[in-house]
């Protein structure tokens, strides 16, 4: 019978296992003490000093990227001060400046002068966009009868972009404010929608003479210049509100409010967008025909231009529209788009569309139209809203066409 036996290392065998170990940590720890010796001397050492390089370099990258933060935030600085202290320099007063930043970082200003002083502040303006490495990349110029005005686009080589619309009174030439309106009994009014992209779009407006509202999309490039020379030629401003359409689901403009939004993120577009365009008395809908069918979404979008007291057009993208009966429950100014004058680019199309407001608006006692500023309704304008007089109506701003319950 064999007995089993149990076998232990033999210690000096564990020992010997143990002594590379022990002398591999002691040439490590012998070595970073040697290095260490060698960096508390100023001597180049190969582990802390490559440390501190390190280290070094993260704190200069850091301070680097803090300061080009600040160096961009004051080179935004110096250009707008350095304008606003040339008009100030050339006898313009506070009062006919205006400025702000739009959510794209452009900065924009404003500037209200006789045209006399213009040459003078042109080559000044020129002198401080030198000086500040900004570029003019295009220039505007459009006229009516009482205006000119210059829209300067500049931009330096960081791509930083600045916009100046100088708005400049004709010298000898005083502002015909237009007389009140005498009584009618039919009354026609036209909101051209989309505006906010075209400096001419707005100059053919004005040069008409007609009592227009216009409705500015929020975002766009020009939508306070374009709000600001639609004031001063007394036309009306509506904010032109993007919603979501049935047919435009994933294609979202800035701005837009779609029909997955919480109750939340509605109402902190709509506040945003009402801040965009300067001047509204009101609001109508860009597309629109997903959400305006939406009794619940309606509901929370007309209570906030109700407690900004602004009136509301539908401008009835589909016939499924809820906006102007909520409009009504909730006592807010309102009205809702008859006829559309130009869903087909052809001027006798639009022009049979512009006969058919005046009829209904002879029919029926107010009609309200929209149309767009492309070339063919443009000029349709220009040469036939005058047979509004045949028709024995009154044309108004869309405020005079809105009602209560």
């Amino acid at each position: 019978m064999r007995t089993s036996r149990s076998y232990k290392k033999d210690p000096s065998e564990k020992l010997s296992h143990s002594i590379p170990i022990f002398l591999i940590c002691l040439a490590l720890l012998s070595t970073l003490g040697l290095d260490y010796i060698k960096w508390k001397r100023g001597e180049d050492s190969y582990i802390f000093s490559a440390l501190k390089r390190k280290k070094e370099v993260v704190a200069k990258t850091e301070k680097l990227e803090k300061v080009e933060g600040v160096e961009k935030a004051e080179d935004k600085a110096d250009i707008s001060q350095a304008l606003l202290k040339t008009v100030s320099d050339t006898g313009i007063l506070d009062e006919s400046v205006n400025q702000y930043t739009d959510d794209e970082g452009v900065y924009h200003l404003l500037v209200d002068l006789p045209i006399k002083k213009y040459s003078q502040l042109e080559s000044s303006f020129i002198d401080t966009f030198l000086v500040h490495n900004f570029q003019i990349i295009e220039k505007e110029e459009q006229q009516t009868d009482e205006k000119k005005y210059y829209l300067w686009q500049a931009q330096d080589l960081k791509e930083r972009k600045l916009t100046v619309l100088f708005s400049c009174e004709k010298e000898g030439v005083k502002i015909a404010r237009k007389p009140p309106l005498r009584p009618a009994a039919n009354k026609v009014a036209l909101i051209v929608d989309d505006m906010g992209y075209s400096l001419e779009a707005i100059n053919e407006l004005c040069s008409m003479g007609l009592p227009l509202t216009v409705a500015i999309i929020p975002y766009s490039p020009l939508a306070s210049e374009i709000a600001t020379i639609s004031r001063q030629h007394d036309l009306e401003v509506i904010l032109h509100l993007p919603l979501e359409a049935i047919n435009n689901e994933g294609n979202h403009s800035k701005g837009m409010i779609t029909a997955e939004m919480s109750e939340e993120e509605v109402i902190a577009i709509v506040e945003k967008n009402l801040d965009q365009v300067p001047y509204i008395r009101g609001v109508n809908n860009h597309m629109g025909s997903k959400i305006t069918a939406d009794s619940q979404l309606m509901n929370i979008i007309l209570k906030r231009l109700k407690d900004r007291d602004l009136f509301f057009i539908d401008s009835r993208t589909t016939s499924n529209s809820v906006a102007y009966t909520i409009a009504q429950s909730l006592n807010i100014p309102s009205a809702y788009r008859h006829i559309f004058l130009d869903g087909e680019l052809n001027e006798s199309y639009i022009k049979g569309q512009l006969i058919e407001l005046f009829r209904r608006a002879q029919k029926n006692g107010f009609a309200l139209g929209i149309c767009h500023p492309t070339k063919e309704t443009l000029k349709v304008l220009k040469e036939s809203f005058h047979l509004v007089d045949e028709y024995g109506l009154q044309p108004v701003l869309a405020s005079q066409i809105v009602r209560t319950p």
